[in-house]
This record gives C-alpha cells, sequence and structure tokens, in this order.
C-alpha cells in the first residue's frame, strides 16, 4: 500500500474510487446519482482547486487503484485558518484493514505541519463503528446536527466531533 498526496493526474482513477466508495454506503454526503454526474474534467478542477487552497487529500493505493482517502479542507479566512475539516473514505473490501488508520495519522501530521490547530469532521449520529473510530484516535463530541442526511425520505442525524492538534 502506498501512501501520498492526490494529484491532478489522478482525477481519472479517483472519481472511479469516489462513484465506489458512495455506492457503498449511505455514510457520505454525496449520492451515487450525484457521482454518477462528474466527469473527470470536474475531479480535475476540483483536486486543482483543493491544492492550490493549502488543502490536501491524502490517497492509499494498491495495484494502481486508489482504496481510501483522507481529505482535509482548510478554512481560506484569516480568521478560521487554523481550522480543518476532514473526511474520509475506504472502499469497503478493505474495510477493517488498518487504512483509515494510516490514513488518519498522515493526514494529522500534515495538518500539523500546515499549522492547523483543530479538525472537525460531521459523521452519521448512528455510524457508531465511524463515531468509535474518532474517540480511539483523540476526537470529541462538539455538537449534533438535526437532519443531516435526507435518505430516501428519512432523516438521519449527525454528530461533529473535533479534534485539537498539539
Amino acid at each position: 500500500m502506498i501512501y501520498r498526496f492526490v494529484r491532478e493526474s489522478d482525477a481519472s482513477v479517483y472519481l472511479e474510487f469516489f462513484r465506489v466508495v458512495v455506492s457503498e454506503t449511505d455514510n457520505l454526503a454525496c449520492s451515487a446519482k450525484e457521482a454518477a454526474a462528474m466527469t473527470v474534467e470536474d475531479e480535475q478542477s476540483f483536486i486543482r482547486n483543493t491544492n492550490g487552497s493549502g488543502s490536501f487529500s491524502i490517497i492509499a493505493v494498491a495495484d494502481g487503484s486508489i482504496c481510501g482517502s483522507c481529505d482535509i479542507r482548510i478554512q481560506n479566512r484569516e480568521r478560521l485558518r487554523h481550522r480543518a475539516e476532514m473526511g474520509i473514505a475506504v472502499r469497503k473490501e478493505y474495510w477493517g484493514a488498518g487504512i483509515a488508520q494510516h490514513l488518519l495519522e498522515e493526514a494529522i501530521a500534515e495538518a500539523k505541519r500546515r499549522g492547523i490547530r483543530i479538525i472537525g469532521l460531521t459523521v452519521r449520529a448512528d455510524n457508531k463503528r465511524a463515531i468509535a473510530f474518532y474517540k480511539r484516535n483523540g476526537f470529541e463530541f462538539s455538537g449534533e446536527l438535526r437532519m443531516l442526511f435526507c435518505l430516501g425520505g428519512n432523516y438521519v442525524d449527525g454528530e461533529q466531533y473535533e479534534l485539537l492538534l498539539k
């Protein structure tokens, strides 16, 4: 397994990865229908804008295929640049293989290098496995988000967690 920053040249394989992970779970904000409408050019632009803004994505690559990613979105405003939001996704066939742990550790180390002081994330309130993972890694509950997702007409609450970086 290779862990590295995503590059614009990864757009095609990243889009393939993204389409797979959104089809495997309802825990991500994007739907499979929305992902299907994305183009390689959209993904190239997204990667270029992300990398150009100081934010970053770390990917896990095996045999030329992306099997996980961790995105850190750094706030753009001067008064908020110490904050970042995180999103993490791993292909279902790799769940439990330690990829999310390694991606998280790499992302935290890079965030510290970039002067980030706090990382926040949002998770479905019923995603106990993810919540346990974040808590094991020092994230603390900081609030609830009512009706975070609407899935088939049913609303699902969310929770906000934060990690203070030292």
